[in-house]
This record gives C-alpha cells, sequence and structure tokens, in this order.
C-alpha cells in the first residue's frame, strides 16, 4: 500500500513538473478550446448528475481533456484538466459550489481524476504531435520525391531539345559549304521543330505552376470545337506527320464558353501524348458529342430542353499500347506516364495532369478508357454548355 502511494506521489509530482516546465502564456485558441470543452463537460455532468456517481461524471471531464489534446495538443489538455479539476471540485463535490472538501472519497476520486487527466492530455497530446511529425516527414519526403522528378525531368526534357538546336546550329555554321539547300531546310526544320517541342515543355511547366498556385485566370469567350482542333493540330505541326487523323463531329455543335488558349492547351497535351505512342502510319482519331437535346440559337450557342446541365463530350483516340487498367487514374498525376522506358519517347509525366487541372477549372473531367476492340487508349474529356442567357447570368 504504501508502495502504491509513492508511486502515485512520484507521478503526480513528475506530471506536475512537467506541466510547470511547460508553463507560458497560452495562445487565443488553447485557451478558448479548453474553455469550451469544460463549458461543455460541465453542462452534460449537470444533466446527468442525478443519474451518475461522482466517479462516472469525472469521465465526462476527462473526455474534455482528451478532447482539447487532439485538437491543440498536450498544452491545451493540461489547461482543460486543470480547468476540469476546478469545476469539478466547485460543482460537484460536498460543499457545493466550494472548493472545499468535506468528504475523503470525494478528495481522492479528485486526485485520481487530476493525476489521469493530466498523464492521459499529456500521453494524448504527445501522440498528436507524433502524428503530426510523421505527417510532416511524409510530405517533406513526398515534396523531395516530387522535386527529384521535376528536376529529372527538366534535365532531360530541357537537354534534348536543346542539344537536338545546339546540334544543328553547329552544323549550320560550320559546315554551310557543305550543305545543299536541301540540307539547310532540313536543319532549319529540326531547330523550329524542337524549339517548338522545347516551347510547349516550358508553357507546361508554367501552368502546372500557376494551376498549383490557383492563379489561373479564366478569361471566357465563345469559341467552336472545330477551330480549337485547327489551332492544336496546327501548333503540333511535324509531330503528327505520319499519322492518320480522322475527325467526326457534327457541323452543328454548339458553342463552347470557355477560355480558349487553356481548352487548346489541353487538346495539344492529349494529342502530342496519343502521337507519342501511336506506331507508324497509326490512326489517331478526335471525335465530339452532346450529350441531351439542345436547340440552336441564332447566336450560334446551345439552349438545353433539359434540367440536366449539357455537356459536351470529346475524344481522343490511338493505336497506342494501350494504358494498364491499375494506372488509368493515376496517368492524370504529376510525373507518372503510364510506361516504363525511354523518357524521351513517353515524355515528363505533366501533360495529362495540367489537363485535368484546365478542364477541372472549367468545371470539367477527363478520363481514360480502353480503345475500341481493345486496341491502343481514349482520352475522353467534357465541358459543361452554357446558353447565352446562362452566360449572362454567370457574368452579372
Amino acid at each position: 500500500m504504501q508502495d502504491n502511494i509513492m508511486l502515485l506521489s512520484k507521478s503526480i509530482t513528475r506530471n506536475a513538473t512537467q506541466f510547470f516546465r511547460q508553463l507560458r502564456a497560452p495562445t487565443r485558441f488553447e485557451l478558448m478550446l479548453a474553455l469550451v470543452s469544460t463549458g461543455a463537460a460541465l453542462l452534460i455532468a449537470w444533466g446527468l448528475y442525478a443519474w451518475l456517481a461522482l466517479a462516472n461524471l469525472s469521465l465526462i471531464f476527462l473526455t474534455a481533456v482528451l478532447t482539447s489534446a487532439v485538437l491543440a495538443g498536450s498544452y491545451a489538455a493540461l489547461l482543460s484538466a486543470l480547468l476540469g479539476f476546478l469545476t469539478f471540485n466547485f460543482c460537484f463535490t460536498v460543499p457545493h459550489f466550494s472548493l472545499e472538501v468535506e468528504e475523503q472519497e470525494q478528495l481522492l476520486t479528485l486526485l485520481f481524476f487530476l493525476l489521469v487527466a493530466l498523464v492521459v492530455g499529456k500521453l494524448a497530446g504527445d501522440s498528436r504531435q507524433r502524428l503530426l511529425e510523421l505527417s510532416e516527414a511524409r510530405l517533406a519526403e513526398e515534396q523531395e520525391r516530387l522535386r527529384s522528378a521535376l528536376l529529372s525531368s527538366v534535365s532531360h526534357d530541357l537537354r534534348t531539345p536543346l542539344a537536338s538546336i545546339i546540334g544543328a546550329a553547329s552544323s549550320l555554321r560550320t559546315l554551310d559549304a557543305q550543305l545543299t539547300q536541301q540540307d539547310r531546310f532540313e536543319l532549319l526544320d529540326g531547330v523550329l521543330s524542337e524549339s517548338e517541342r522545347l516551347n510547349r515543355y516550358i508553357q507546361n511547366l508554367l501552368d502546372m505552376t500557376r494551376l498549383g498556385h490557383g492563379d489561373m485566370k479564366i478569361e471566357r469567350d465563345w469559341v467552336a470545337f472545330g477551330d480549337l482542333v485547327s489551332s492544336s493540330r496546327k501548333r503540333l505541326g511535324s509531330i503528327l506527320d505520319g499519322l492518320q487523323i480522322k475527325q467526326h463531329w457534327s457541323d452543328d455543335l454548339p458553342l463552347l464558353y470557355v477560355h480558349p488558349a487553356l481548352i487548346e492547351q489541353a487538346l495539344v497535351n492529349v494529342l502530342e501524348n496519343a502521337a507519342r505512342f501511336s506506331p507508324p502510319n497509326g490512326c489517331i482519331t478526335i471525335e465530339a458529342c452532346c450529350s441531351g437535346s439542345y436547340r440552336a440559337e441564332k447566336s450560334g450557342s446551345a439552349k438545353p430542353n433539359t434540367d440536366a446541365t449539357p455537356t459536351l463530350l470529346f475524344s481522343v483516340t490511338d493505336e497506342g499500347p494501350g494504358i494498364p487498367p491499375a494506372l488509368r487514374e493515376r496517368v492524370f498525376d504529376m510525373f507518372v506516364t503510364g510506361h516504363e522506358g525511354d523518357r524521351s519517347r513517353h515524355g515528363s509525366g505533366l501533360g495529362l495532369a495540367i489537363c485535368r487541372g484546365m478542364l477541372g477549372a472549367h468545371a470539367g473531367q477527363i478520363h481514360a478508357s480502353q480503345g475500341p476492340a481493345g486496341i491502343g487508349t481514349t482520352i475522353t474529356m467534357s465541358l459543361p454548355l452554357l446558353s447565352t442567357r446562362e452566360e449572362a447570368g454567370n457574368e452579372q
């Protein structure tokens, strides 16, 4: 018995010492949380006072301590334990509304509550701190992984076109007298093609940065889907050489009310991705259709006849190796290419991630599926369609 009393005394002394070492001015959040949790415990305990024993009521205040520990840490838990101890003593021990305690049993209950509250609050607060540190460590590890992937991507995807440009420029300078006119044109075409590739990659990096910081401004305008496809194909230029491009959509597609440059960039990324994985002389199919029923207005836009939000569905299908089912969602994450191997062929893994961000900024969606007859991949995108009346309402 004497040993137990000594252990209890040592434990109280140790926890009290730890508390006073941590003693500082509480933050506003810690103080408010301790007051609110203790006040809530008081109301609940007061309502149950007629049905529960004193020791059971102390568990309600112990719950307040745990709540403070989980939400704000050890210091808030210690504040809550002291407030709970004083409130419990003042309101529920005899004599009521006094800090005096007449009955020895109630005094032991109070001391036991204080001990348990201090220990449990400290343990819960420390556990919370360890979880936060673990989360920070995991976040730092993930950031380091992304940083390494970005550096690897940048070092490769910037160096490759730059090496080609430097090589072509060096040949033009040192071998000018030995080159035919056709050779010069081919070298200049190479410089132009690699410069455009470099420009697209830098644009992707800038767009991903803007999307990540929420700085992407959506300046909408009316644009035809066919015009977006034509501009995208023109920007890709020689990348689509040697590939068959099939286009299927009706001439009366409604206009899109979008940021034209962003949706065009999304199409460029998807088409470039399809071209990378397509076999020589392969076929890329671009299709588009509307969901629901529409009635064309004189302005050229579409007015839905149903209450459901109408959408434009458009897809790009290639004849490449396809994407494994387990990776069809992950390919829209940064630095995931869907295949192992030569990065110069498969790219940096930014294009589809940027597409998802750009379409998401327009309340659109994107997903990957298997191509027709189990061949290749189909990237399907959707964008909501607005009528002129809806667009005017949104701008007011």
